[in-house]
Protein backbone atom coordinates (compact mmCIF):
# COMPACT_ATOMS: atom_id res chain seq x y z
CA UNK A 1 0.00 0.00 0.00
CA UNK A 2 1.51 3.15 -0.93
CA UNK A 3 2.19 6.47 1.21
CA UNK A 4 -0.54 8.44 -0.64
CA UNK A 5 -3.33 5.43 -0.20
CA UNK A 6 -2.31 5.28 3.48
CA UNK A 7 -2.78 9.07 3.85
CA UNK A 8 -6.19 9.40 1.82
CA UNK A 9 -7.95 6.00 4.13
CA UNK A 10 -6.33 8.55 7.18
CA UNK A 11 -8.25 11.42 6.07
CA UNK A 12 -11.51 9.52 5.02
CA UNK A 13 -11.56 8.05 8.47
CA UNK A 14 -10.79 11.41 10.23
CA UNK A 15 -13.77 13.28 8.31
CA UNK A 16 -16.46 10.41 9.35
CA UNK A 17 -15.72 11.42 13.05
CA UNK A 18 -18.31 14.16 14.25
CA UNK A 19 -17.62 16.34 17.61
CA UNK A 20 -20.23 18.47 19.41
CA UNK A 21 -19.74 20.95 22.26
CA UNK A 22 -23.00 20.49 23.87
CA UNK A 23 -23.52 22.94 27.38
CA UNK A 24 -24.80 20.94 30.09
CA UNK A 25 -28.43 21.50 29.83
CA UNK A 26 -28.16 20.41 26.16
CA UNK A 27 -26.66 17.00 27.33
CA UNK A 28 -29.22 16.61 30.13
CA UNK A 29 -31.70 16.43 28.01
CA UNK A 30 -30.03 14.11 25.20
CA UNK A 31 -29.08 11.65 28.07
CA UNK A 32 -32.62 11.54 29.63
CA UNK A 33 -33.93 10.81 25.94
CA UNK A 34 -31.96 8.28 25.31
CA UNK A 35 -32.29 6.84 28.57
CA UNK A 36 -36.00 6.66 27.58
CA UNK A 37 -35.63 4.29 24.78
CA UNK A 38 -33.80 1.90 27.90
CA UNK A 39 -35.10 2.55 31.27
CA UNK A 40 -33.17 0.02 32.87
CA UNK A 41 -29.38 1.02 31.27
CA UNK A 42 -27.17 4.13 32.57
CA UNK A 43 -25.05 6.24 31.07
CA UNK A 44 -21.49 6.31 32.43
CA UNK A 45 -20.48 7.44 34.94
CA UNK A 46 -19.26 11.41 35.87
CA UNK A 47 -22.00 12.43 33.28
CA UNK A 48 -24.99 12.29 35.53
CA UNK A 49 -27.21 15.28 36.04
CA UNK A 50 -25.67 15.29 40.31
CA UNK A 51 -21.99 15.24 38.33
CA UNK A 52 -22.97 19.13 37.13
CA UNK A 53 -24.37 19.67 40.59
CA UNK A 54 -28.40 19.54 39.21
CA UNK A 55 -31.06 18.01 40.65
CA UNK A 56 -30.85 14.51 39.92
CA UNK A 57 -34.89 14.74 39.72
CA UNK A 58 -35.72 17.81 38.34
CA UNK A 59 -32.48 18.76 36.49
CA UNK A 60 -33.51 21.88 34.74
CA UNK A 61 -36.87 24.03 34.38
CA UNK A 62 -39.24 23.68 31.35
CA UNK A 63 -37.50 27.08 29.87
CA UNK A 64 -34.44 25.41 30.73
CA UNK A 65 -35.46 22.33 28.76
CA UNK A 66 -37.30 23.71 25.65
CA UNK A 67 -34.07 25.98 24.96
CA UNK A 68 -32.28 23.22 25.24
CA UNK A 69 -33.83 20.66 22.92
CA UNK A 70 -33.93 23.77 20.04
CA UNK A 71 -30.12 23.82 20.61
CA UNK A 72 -29.92 20.36 19.87
CA UNK A 73 -32.67 20.65 16.74
CA UNK A 74 -29.86 23.44 15.26
CA UNK A 75 -26.75 20.95 15.84
CA UNK A 76 -29.13 18.38 13.62
CA UNK A 77 -29.46 16.27 16.83
CA UNK A 78 -32.96 16.56 17.03
CA UNK A 79 -35.89 17.23 14.55
CA UNK A 80 -38.15 18.78 16.74
CA UNK A 81 -38.83 20.39 20.43
CA UNK A 82 -40.90 17.79 22.35
CA UNK A 83 -42.94 17.92 24.56
CA UNK A 84 -41.28 15.52 27.29
CA UNK A 85 -37.71 13.71 26.98
CA UNK A 86 -38.17 11.16 24.07
CA UNK A 87 -35.50 9.12 21.88
CA UNK A 88 -38.10 9.79 18.92
CA UNK A 89 -36.90 13.62 19.11
CA UNK A 90 -33.12 12.30 18.18
CA UNK A 91 -32.59 11.79 14.58
CA UNK A 92 -31.98 8.42 13.65
CA UNK A 93 -27.97 9.10 12.92
CA UNK A 94 -27.74 10.61 16.53
CA UNK A 95 -29.56 7.74 17.90
CA UNK A 96 -27.29 4.95 16.15
CA UNK A 97 -24.36 6.92 17.80
CA UNK A 98 -25.40 7.79 20.61
CA UNK A 99 -26.76 4.37 21.66
CA UNK A 100 -23.71 2.66 21.40
CA UNK A 101 -22.83 4.13 25.04
CA UNK A 102 -25.43 2.14 26.16
CA UNK A 103 -24.94 -1.08 24.15
CA UNK A 104 -21.54 -1.21 24.19
CA UNK A 105 -19.39 -4.05 23.57
CA UNK A 106 -16.26 -2.43 24.65
CA UNK A 107 -16.15 0.32 27.25
CA UNK A 108 -13.03 2.30 27.72
CA UNK A 109 -12.39 5.33 30.87
CA UNK A 110 -10.00 8.01 30.89
CA UNK A 111 -9.31 9.62 33.72
CA UNK A 112 -6.06 12.61 32.58
CA UNK A 113 -4.84 15.41 34.24
CA UNK A 114 -2.42 17.83 32.96
CA UNK A 115 -1.67 20.64 34.87
CA UNK A 116 -4.44 22.34 36.39
CA UNK A 117 -7.18 20.68 33.49
CA UNK A 118 -8.78 16.84 34.57
CA UNK A 119 -10.45 15.13 31.82
CA UNK A 120 -12.89 12.38 32.14
CA UNK A 121 -13.68 10.47 28.90
CA UNK A 122 -16.06 7.51 28.15
CA UNK A 123 -15.37 6.00 25.01
CA UNK A 124 -18.09 2.90 23.56
CA UNK A 125 -17.65 0.38 20.62
CA UNK A 126 -19.66 -1.77 19.12
CA UNK A 127 -20.33 -2.89 15.61
CA UNK A 128 -17.88 -0.44 14.19
CA UNK A 129 -18.86 2.30 15.90
CA UNK A 130 -17.38 4.86 18.37
CA UNK A 131 -19.13 6.70 20.94
CA UNK A 132 -17.50 9.30 23.47
CA UNK A 133 -18.38 11.68 25.89
CA UNK A 134 -15.64 13.91 27.76
CA UNK A 135 -15.55 16.60 30.12
CA UNK A 136 -13.10 18.90 31.46
CA UNK A 137 -12.81 20.32 34.80
CA UNK A 138 -9.93 22.79 36.36
CA UNK A 139 -8.57 22.75 39.71
CA UNK A 140 -9.50 26.40 41.06
CA UNK A 141 -7.25 25.87 44.41
CA UNK A 142 -7.14 23.73 47.45
CA UNK A 143 -9.82 23.02 50.36
CA UNK A 144 -8.80 21.42 53.84
CA UNK A 145 -6.47 18.88 51.32
CA UNK A 146 -9.09 18.67 48.80
CA UNK A 147 -8.85 19.90 45.08
CA UNK A 148 -11.57 22.37 44.43
CA UNK A 149 -12.62 21.27 40.46
CA UNK A 150 -14.31 24.07 38.68
CA UNK A 151 -16.99 22.33 36.21
CA UNK A 152 -16.59 23.75 32.46
CA UNK A 153 -20.06 24.06 31.69
CA UNK A 154 -19.22 21.46 27.70
CA UNK A 155 -19.78 17.82 27.39
CA UNK A 156 -18.12 16.86 24.32
CA UNK A 157 -19.69 14.35 21.95
CA UNK A 158 -18.09 12.40 19.42
CA UNK A 159 -19.71 10.06 17.19
CA UNK A 160 -17.80 7.71 14.62
CA UNK A 161 -19.02 5.25 12.20
CA UNK A 162 -15.29 4.39 11.09
CA UNK A 163 -13.75 2.69 14.27
CA UNK A 164 -11.56 5.04 16.09
CA UNK A 165 -11.70 3.78 19.69
CA UNK A 166 -7.50 4.23 19.84
CA UNK A 167 -7.89 7.98 18.72
CA UNK A 168 -10.93 8.96 20.82
CA UNK A 169 -8.38 7.16 23.68
CA UNK A 170 -4.98 8.91 23.33
CA UNK A 171 -7.25 12.32 22.46
CA UNK A 172 -7.95 12.06 26.29
CA UNK A 173 -4.49 11.95 27.09
CA UNK A 174 -1.79 14.21 28.38
CA UNK A 175 0.61 15.89 25.28
CA UNK A 176 3.09 13.90 23.52
CA UNK A 177 6.59 13.49 24.79
CA UNK A 178 9.99 12.61 22.79
CA UNK A 179 10.74 9.31 22.31
CA UNK A 180 14.14 8.19 23.07
CA UNK A 181 14.39 4.68 21.97
CA UNK A 182 14.71 1.26 23.62
CA UNK A 183 17.17 1.70 25.85
CA UNK A 184 16.15 2.27 30.09
CA UNK A 185 13.07 0.07 29.42
CA UNK A 186 13.16 -2.20 32.26
CA UNK A 187 10.85 -2.48 35.01
CA UNK A 188 12.60 -0.45 38.43
CA UNK A 189 10.70 -1.52 41.73
CA UNK A 190 11.27 1.63 44.09
CA UNK A 191 10.34 1.33 47.96
CA UNK A 192 7.73 4.33 48.49
CA UNK A 193 5.75 3.99 51.78
CA UNK A 194 2.72 6.07 50.51
CA UNK A 195 2.50 3.31 47.49
CA UNK A 196 -0.22 1.08 49.79
CA UNK A 197 -3.29 4.00 48.60
CA UNK A 198 -2.07 3.40 45.16
CA UNK A 199 -2.19 -0.30 45.53
CA UNK A 200 -5.60 -0.34 46.97
CA UNK A 201 -7.03 2.04 44.13
CA UNK A 202 -6.01 0.06 41.50
CA UNK A 203 -7.20 -3.47 43.45
CA UNK A 204 -10.83 -1.16 43.67
CA UNK A 205 -10.74 -0.25 40.09
CA UNK A 206 -10.72 3.82 40.82
CA UNK A 207 -10.20 6.17 38.31
CA UNK A 208 -7.90 8.57 40.13
CA UNK A 209 -4.61 6.29 40.68
CA UNK A 210 -2.72 8.49 38.19
CA UNK A 211 -3.48 11.27 40.75
CA UNK A 212 -2.30 9.41 43.96
CA UNK A 213 1.05 8.91 41.87
CA UNK A 214 1.19 12.25 40.93
CA UNK A 215 3.23 12.72 44.68
CA UNK A 216 5.90 9.86 43.65
CA UNK A 217 9.81 11.39 44.93
CA UNK A 218 11.72 13.04 42.17
CA UNK A 219 14.46 10.37 43.11
CA UNK A 220 12.59 7.57 42.04
CA UNK A 221 11.69 9.29 38.57
CA UNK A 222 15.86 9.45 38.32
CA UNK A 223 16.63 6.12 39.35
CA UNK A 224 14.23 4.77 36.26
CA UNK A 225 16.84 7.31 33.78
CA UNK A 226 13.98 9.93 33.44
CA UNK A 227 15.23 13.26 31.69
CA UNK A 228 12.81 14.93 33.65
CA UNK A 229 11.90 14.90 37.21
CA UNK A 230 8.62 17.35 37.10
CA UNK A 231 5.72 15.66 36.78
CA UNK A 232 2.97 17.51 34.41
CA UNK A 233 0.03 15.08 34.03
CA UNK A 234 -0.95 11.44 34.26
CA UNK A 235 -3.82 9.02 32.83
CA UNK A 236 -5.55 5.68 33.92
CA UNK A 237 -7.00 3.90 31.23
CA UNK A 238 -9.28 1.10 32.17
CA UNK A 239 -10.87 -0.76 29.52
CA UNK A 240 -13.20 -3.91 29.50
CA UNK A 241 -15.15 -6.42 26.92
CA UNK A 242 -19.01 -6.14 28.29
CA UNK A 243 -20.11 -9.04 25.83
CA UNK A 244 -18.77 -12.21 25.21
CA UNK A 245 -18.55 -15.84 27.37
CA UNK A 246 -14.72 -14.52 27.93
CA UNK A 247 -14.29 -12.12 30.26
CA UNK A 248 -11.51 -9.33 29.12
CA UNK A 249 -10.29 -6.28 30.73
CA UNK A 250 -7.37 -4.13 30.25
CA UNK A 251 -5.92 -1.11 33.39
CA UNK A 252 -2.95 1.15 32.24
CA UNK A 253 -1.12 3.84 34.66
CA UNK A 254 1.16 6.66 33.51
CA UNK A 255 2.74 9.58 34.93
CA UNK A 256 4.12 12.08 32.12
CA UNK A 257 7.32 14.42 32.89
CA UNK A 258 8.51 17.18 30.53
CA UNK A 259 10.21 14.69 28.61
CA UNK A 260 9.28 11.09 29.13
CA UNK A 261 6.34 9.32 30.57
CA UNK A 262 6.86 6.76 33.13
CA UNK A 263 4.17 3.64 33.35
CA UNK A 264 3.11 1.99 36.78
CA UNK A 265 3.68 -1.57 36.24
CA UNK A 266 2.48 -2.58 39.69
CA UNK A 267 1.99 -1.59 43.59
CA UNK A 268 1.90 -3.16 46.79
CA UNK A 269 1.77 -1.66 49.98
CA UNK A 270 5.60 -0.80 50.32
CA UNK A 271 6.93 -0.19 46.78
CA UNK A 272 5.67 0.87 42.94
CA UNK A 273 7.30 -0.89 39.93
CA UNK A 274 7.58 1.57 37.32
CA UNK A 275 8.89 1.50 33.75
CA UNK A 276 10.31 4.43 31.49
CA UNK A 277 8.01 4.66 27.96
CA UNK A 278 6.99 7.40 26.32
CA UNK A 279 3.89 8.33 23.87
CA UNK A 280 4.68 6.48 21.42
CA UNK A 281 5.32 3.03 23.60
CA UNK A 282 1.73 3.88 25.58
CA UNK A 283 -0.21 4.23 22.45
CA UNK A 284 1.50 1.25 21.23
CA UNK A 285 0.16 -0.92 24.71
CA UNK A 286 -3.24 0.44 23.72
CA UNK A 287 -3.37 -0.49 20.38
CA UNK A 288 -2.56 -4.20 21.22
CA UNK A 289 -4.85 -4.21 24.73
CA UNK A 290 -7.81 -2.55 22.40
CA UNK A 291 -7.27 -5.38 19.60
CA UNK A 292 -7.41 -8.08 21.96
CA UNK A 293 -10.73 -6.72 23.34
CA UNK A 294 -12.06 -5.89 20.08
CA UNK A 295 -10.66 -9.03 18.04
CA UNK A 296 -10.52 -6.99 15.15
CA UNK A 297 -7.52 -4.46 14.27
CA UNK A 298 -8.63 -2.88 11.63
CA UNK A 299 -11.58 -1.30 13.60
CA UNK A 300 -8.87 1.33 15.27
Amino acid sequence: MSAQTVQRARRQAHSKVARFRLDVAEWTVLRSALLSHAPGAGTPAGFEPESFGLDPDTPLTDEQRARAWAGLQLRGLASHVPAEDTVTALTPPCVLGMLQLLESEVRVDVASWAGDVVVNQAVAWSAGRTAALSRRRRQAGVTDGEAVLEQEPVVEVSLSAAGGLLNEVVRALPGPTASFGPEHRSPVRVGWPQSAAIARAMRSGRQDVAAHLAGLPTSALSVLGSLAGDVTGGASVSAVRLRGAEALAFRGVWLWTEADVVELVDASSHAVTLRRSDLGQVRQELLSALTGLLHAEEVL
